[in-house]
C-alpha cells in the first residue's frame, strides 16, 4: 500500500513514523524537501509534481488545513478523509454555522467583514474574541478584544475583503480535547480526554485524564457520523464554570494534543489514522499509564539541557529538525508515569527546565 500526505511538517513526520510498522510506503507532496516528513519519505513531491504524486498513490490524507485550491482539485477522489470535512475546516466562519445549524454547542458569535468589523464588534460587546477567518492555527489570525484600540490594530494587519468571526470571550474552567478515529465501516472510538495548557494560543502542555465527560463524547461520535469522517477527528472543547460543554474547534487530522499517544496509548493517533483510511481494524485506544505531553516552542537542542530533560523517568524527545524561529513547533517531549498527580509534577519539572525563561 502506498499511502500519500499532503503535508511535510511534524504531524506527517510522525505518521509515517507509525505507518511504516504496518508495512506501508510514504510519498509526501511538499513545497520544502527539508520538511521534517519529506525528509523521511519514501518519496518526495513537489506541488509541480502533483500528477505524478496522485498516480503513485492508493490513497491520499493531509496533514495540514490550507492546502492550494488547484492541489485539492487534483487529490479529489483519493483524499480521506473527505475533502468536504477539510473545505468546513478552512473556513472558520462556515465551520462555526456548520455547528450552530446542526445544534451543537459552541461560544455565541457573529459574522462580520473587514469594512465593518468596527461596527459589528461595538454592537457585539467587549470583551470578545475576533478570528480572522482564513488561516486560523496555533493562535494565528486570532485576537481578544477589550477595546475599541484593539479593533483598530486587527484592522491594521488584515485587508479588506476578508471575513472574521466575532466570539464571546468564554470564561471556561478548563479546555480539553477528545480525538475519535472512524474506519470505513463506520466502527469509531474515542481517546481518552487531555486537559489543555495554551501560551499565546499555541499549546503548551497536556495531560490524560481517566474521568469521561458524556456529553462531549456523544458530540465527538455525532460529529464524526454526520459528516462521514474516516480518519481522525480532533475536537477541542470549553468546559465552563456552570458545567456546560462548548466546541472550540475541530481538526480532521491527527492533533498536538494527540501527541501523548505515542507513548501513553496502545495504538497512537498516527497508526489508527493509517489504520482507518487503508481499510484495517483500529486498534485499541486505551490508555496504558497516565500520559501528558510538553511542547518545545522557539528553542534549539542547544538552548536546553537534554540529560537534565530525558534524566526524569518515563520521558521521551521527538525533535521535528526544523529551522528555529520564535515560538515555532520544534519538538515535544512526551512523558508516562504511575498517577495523573505525578504527571503533572514532572511536566512541572520539564517546562522549568525547558523554559528558564519565557516561550520564546
Amino acid at each position: 500500500m502506498r499511502v500519500g500526505i499532503l503535508g511535510g511538517g511534524q504531524l506527517g513526520w510522525m505518521t509515517i513514523l507509525e505507518g511504516r510498522k504496518l508495512g506501508f510506503e510514504f510519498f509526501v507532496l511538499d513545497p520544502d524537501p527539508k520538511a521534517p516528513a519529506s525528509r523521511i519519505a519514501d518519496r518526495w513531491f513537489s506541488p509541480e509534481e502533483a500528477e505524478d504524486f496522485i498516480k503513485a498513490c492508493h490513497v491520499i490524507t493531509y496533514e495540514f488545513e490550507h492546502i492550494e485550491e488547484d492541489i485539492l482539485e487534483k487529490v479529489y477522489d483519493l483524499t480521506t478523509p473527505s475533502l468536504n470535512v477539510l473545505e468546513l475546516k478552512r473556513s472558520r466562519i462556515r465551520e462555526k454555522e456548520f455547528y450552530r445549524k446542526a445544534g451543537y454547542p459552541t461560544p455565541e458569535f457573529v459574522v462580520a467583514k473587514w469594512e465593518d468589523l468596527k461596527e459589528k464588534v461595538q454592537s457585539f460587546g467587549f470583551p470578545c474574541v475576533v478570528k480572522a477567518e482564513r488561516l486560523g492555527y496555533d493562535g494565528k489570525g486570532q485576537y481578544r478584544v477589550y477595546y475599541k484600540e484593539d479593533v483598530e490594530n486587527i484592522i491594521k494587519n488584515h485587508s479588506p475583503g476578508e471575513g472574521f468571526l466575532i466570539e464571546r470571550l468564554i470564561d471556561f474552567s478548563f479546555e480539553f480535547s477528545l480525538i475519535g478515529v472512524r474506519d470505513t465501516k463506520g466502527n469509531a472510538r474515542l481517546y481518552p480526554i487531555t486537559i489543555n495548557h495554551h501560551e499565546n494560543g499555541i499549546l503548551l502542555y497536556n495531560s490524560t485524564r481517566q474521568f469521561q465527560l458524556k456529553e462531549a463524547e456523544d458530540i465527538v461520535f455525532s460529529l464524526m457520523e454526520s459528516l462521514n469522517l474516516v480518519g481522525l477527528l480532533a475536537v477541542e472543547f470549553f468546559y465552563t464554570w456552570d458545567g456546560k460543554v462548548l466546541i472550540n474547534e475541530f481538526a480532521p487530522r491527527p492533533h498536538n494534543t494527540g501527541h501523548y499517544s505515542l507513548d501513553g496509548c496502545y495504538t497512537s493517533q498516527f497508526e489508527n489514522l493509517i489504520r482507518a483510511i487503508c481499510g484495517m481494524p483500529l486498534g485499541s485506544t486505551r490508555l496504558k499509564a497516565p500520559s501528558g505531553m510538553v511542547n518545545i516552542l522557539g528553542l534549539s537542542l542547544e538552548d536546553m539541557d537534554l540529560n537534565a530533560l530525558l534524566s526524569i523517568e518515563g520521558t521521551k524527545l521527538y525533535w521535528y529538525g526544523k529551522e528555529k524561529k520564535p515560538r515555532r513547533k520544534m519538538g515535544h517531549i512526551n512523558l508516562v508515569a504511575n498517577t495523573e498527580q505525578e504527571v503533572e509534577e514532572k511536566i512541572e519539572r520539564l517546562i522549568n527546565l525547558i523554559y528558564s525563561h519565557e516561550p520564546s
